[in-house]
C-alpha cells in the first residue's frame, strides 16, 4: 500500500505539468486568436503568469486549500476564454485578460510550494513537471489540429479534474499551515 502513494504523487506532478501546458498554450492561442497576434501580447502574458506564480509561492495558506487554488486557476482560464471570445480584438480588455492569466499562474506557484519535497531533490520535481508540461504543449497543438476550438473549452477542465483526483494527501501528524505537508516519495517529511 505504501508504494501507491509515491506513484500517485509522481502521477500528480506529471499531470499538473500537462495541465500547466494546456493552460499556457490554451491562453496563448486564445490571446493570439481573439486579441492580437503580436509578440508583445505574449510577452506580457508570460510575464504576468510568472508574477502570478511568484504570488502563489509567497501567499500564505495550507496544503488543504490546494483544491481551491486549482479551482481558481480553472475559473481564471474560463474567464479568459469568455472575455476573449466575447470581446474579439478589443485591446481595452487586455488588463482584464492579463488578470485572468495571473490567476492561472497563482496555482503554479502553489503547486511548486506544496510539492517541493515530494520527489526528493528539486531537480526531480522540475524534471517530471517539465516533462508533463512539454507533453501538455504537444497535446494542445495536436488537439487543436484534431478537435479545433472544442479542445480549448474541454481540455483544461478535464486536466484540472485529473489533477484534483491525484492530489497527494497531507502527511499524518502534519499541523495545518505547515508548508511541508505533502508525503514525499520516501514516505516521511524532511525537517
Amino acid at each position: 500500500m505504501a508504494a501507491a502513494r509515491p506513484s500517485l504523487a509522481f502521477l500528480n506532478i506529471a499531470l499538473s505539468g500537462v495541465f500547466f501546458g494546456l493552460l499556457q498554450w490554451g491562453a496563448f492561442f486564445l490571446l493570439q486568436s481573439y486579441l492580437a497576434s503580436t509578440a508583445l501580447v505574449w510577452l506580457l502574458a508570460s510575464t504576468v503568469w510568472l508574477l502570478g506564480s511568484l504570488g502563489g509561492l509567497a501567499a500564505p495558506g495550507r496544503q488543504a486549500d490546494e483544491p481551491w487554488w486549482l479551482l481558481g486557476a480553472v475559473v481564471a482560464y474560463y474567464g479568459l476564454l469568455w472575455l476573449a471570445s466575447g470581446h474579439p480584438y478589443d485591446l481595452g480588455m487586455l488588463p482584464w485578460l492579463l488578470v485572468c492569466v495571473a490567476g492561472m499562474g497563482l496555482y503554479a506557484g502553489r503547486f511548486f510550494r506544496y510539492r517541493r519535497d515530494a520527489l526528493g531533490p528539486a531537480k526531480w520535481l522540475f524534471f517530471v513537471e517539465n516533462t508533463g508540461f512539454v507533453l501538455g504543449l504537444l497535446l494542445t497543438v495536436l488537439g487543436l489540429y484534431w478537435f479545433g476550438q472544442k479542445l480549448l473549452v474541454v481540455a483544461p477542465g478535464v486536466g484540472a479534474a485529473l489533477c484534483l483526483l491525484t492530489v497527494p494527501r497531507m502527511a499524518p501528524g502534519t499541523k495545518p499551515g505547515e508548508d511541508r505537508a505533502i508525503l514525499p516519495i520516501s514516505g516521511h517529511t524532511k525537517r
